[in-house]
């Protein structure tokens, strides 16, 4: 009669404790995605210098959206220059999402001179290109000059503050 007894025992113990581990487990499986949430970005070191960035992808976009909108007043006339095709302005919106990327480069580690102003210039330049992104959804020319302006002031800022090397 033990053996009957001590093998109950056993296996209500073993069924005691396996569902102990189920609630344990479940409790845990609920915890885990709060704990991992948002994975920070992996370190990757940049390839480009400043510098570089600057030249390769700031100077061409933000000189394409200042160029996008003119008007030209000559011996012949006036001309008013502004994007009129779909595909021009497809060109301006990806010039200026160029240009507000080239901002978020710049606010990363390894191209961000400080955390303080440098952080706000390059926000602005952010700002401006979504601004002229915004133009360009409208194809609104005098937006589009209106942002050009605000891409202007961003860079003028930051070279007064920041000397170019």
């Amino acid at each position: 009669m033990r053996m009957p007894m001590s093998l109950f025992a056993v296996s209500a113990l073993l069924f005691v404790f396996g569902l102990g581990f189920v609630v344990v487990g479940a409790r845990e499986a609920r915890r885990a995605p709060a704990a991992a949430a948002p994975l920070a970005a992996a370190a990757v070191p940049p390839i480009a210098s400043t510098k570089q960035i600057m030249q390769a992808i700031v100077t061409p976009t933000s000189t394409a959206i200042f160029q996008s909108v003119q008007t030209n007043v000559t011996l012949k006339g006036t001309e008013e220059i502004f994007p009129k095709t779909d595909d021009e302005w497809a060109l301006l919106g990806a010039q200026a999402a160029a240009l507000g990327e080239a901002g978020r480069l710049l606010m990363a580690e390894g191209h961000a001179i400080d955390r303080g102003d440098w952080i706000k210039m390059s926000q602005g330049m952010i700002d401006a290109a979504q601004l002229t992104l915004k133009a360009v959804a409208n194809k609104n020319p005098e937006d589009v000059l209106a942002a050009g302006e605000m891409v202007n002031t961003s860079c003028d800022n930051c070279h007064e503050r920041y000397t170019r090397q």
